[in-house]
């Protein structure tokens, strides 16, 4: 099973959740906010920034 992996700003702990469960809403080492804690395995395989097609490209 995959995983994605979380970092906490607060106590610099990674959370690892399976991939289809959302980012936790607290820390469960500290209990900080979800405002806190950021993805740090890179994201998923979605189109992100500069990787979609213009209009009119070819």
């Amino acid at each position: 099973m995959e995983i994605k992996q979380f970092k906490c700003s607060k106590c610099e702990k990674i959370i690892e959740v399976p991939y289809g469960t959302p980012k936790p809403e607290t820390c469960p080492h500290c209990g900080a906010p979800s405002t806190l804690i950021h993805r740090i395995d890179g994201g998923g395989m979605g189109m992100g920034m500069g990787h979609g097609r213009r209009c009119g490209s070819r």
